[in-house]
């Protein structure tokens, strides 16, 4: 059995990454935000983090602990997987996981994890987007306020967490998908991702509309709560209209300000800045 989580920040792909990968045979088809292994790890993270408060009484050591809650995690795997069909890659993804990643590394060590990043101009100008539709719809969640800083700020926290980590062996299980290289040239992403990870991402066909394949829950992207997240581009074939779309969004400051707060991540990914 494979599994392999997708994270980074909103607003940069990960729900079109894994609508992609779920097109592979042998996986999962797509599935929506698996928030309750979030809170299953975000558990053992607390007990890990805290355990000479109350949970030596309880499991002994640390090592115990991480024992434990893997053998948790891993019959939550099992369940979904047995439920899908017993599919042999599990595709997960969850933004909020990723802060988890190196406490989901301990409990799930064979795991590959692929983090996306996309131009913070343009993944803060996304937000900006959805906070706007939320507004309308009198809904008060994240990305309401347009306050740059603070969106770069959310934006960034999803990725220090995993890029901290130094363990060799989580580094090596670590890879990197830019958005951009994604929607304009699929094949190779594919191709790359293969290489990788030893999954046989290269045999999807990159023109089919990922969207094709959806599990059905109660849950849809047509419900009040999700609507402002949707795009014209949602569950579309892949497309580089939104590449750059920050031009039409923000304002020659905002644009500055991104570049100020993300200089770092501007640097380590490659992307060019507009302001000096």
């Amino acid at each position: 059995m494979q599994y392999v989580f997708i994270g980074g920040s909103q607003r940069t792909g990960t729900s079109i990454t894994q609508q992609m990968l779920c097109q592979l045979p042998e996986a999962n088809p797509y599935l929506y935000e698996a928030s309750y292994l979030r809170q299953l790890v975000s558990c053992y993270t607390e007990a890990r983090n805290n355990f000479n408060q109350n949970h030596a009484s309880y499991f002994g050591d640390v090592q115990h602990l991480r024992n434990f809650s893997s053998g948790v995690v891993h019959a939550f795997l099992q369940q979904v997987t047995a439920r899908l069909g017993d599919p042999q890659v599990l595709i997960l993804k969850e933004p909020h996981l990723t802060i988890y990643w190196p406490y989901l590394f301990e409990l799930v060590p064979e795991a590959w994890f692929l983090m996306m990043v996309r131009d913070p101009r343009d993944a803060v100008a996304s937000m900006v987007s959805v906070g706007e539709k939320q507004k309308a719809l009198g809904q008060q969640y994240l990305f309401v306020n347009r306050d740059i800083p603070a969106l770069c700020r959310h934006f960034l926290s999803f990725y220090e967490p995993a890029f901290d980590v130094k363990t060799e062996q989580f580094r090596n299980q670590l890879g990197v998908v830019h958005y951009e290289e994604l929607v304009t040239d699929p094949v190779r992403t594919m191709q790359d991702l293969a290489r990788f990870t030893g999954i046989p991402f290269d045999r999807i066909d990159v023109q089919s509309a990922p969207e094709a394949g959806h599990v059905k829950t109660t849950e849809t992207s047509a419900s009040p709560l999700y609507a402002p997240w949707v795009t014209d581009v949602s569950g579309q074939k892949l497309s580089q209209s939104r590449v750059g779309n920050y031009a039409s969004v923000l304002t020659e400051t905002e644009i500055a300000e991104v570049e100020r707060e993300c200089s770092n991540f501007f640097d380590w990914f490659g992307y060019g800045r507009r302001a000096a």
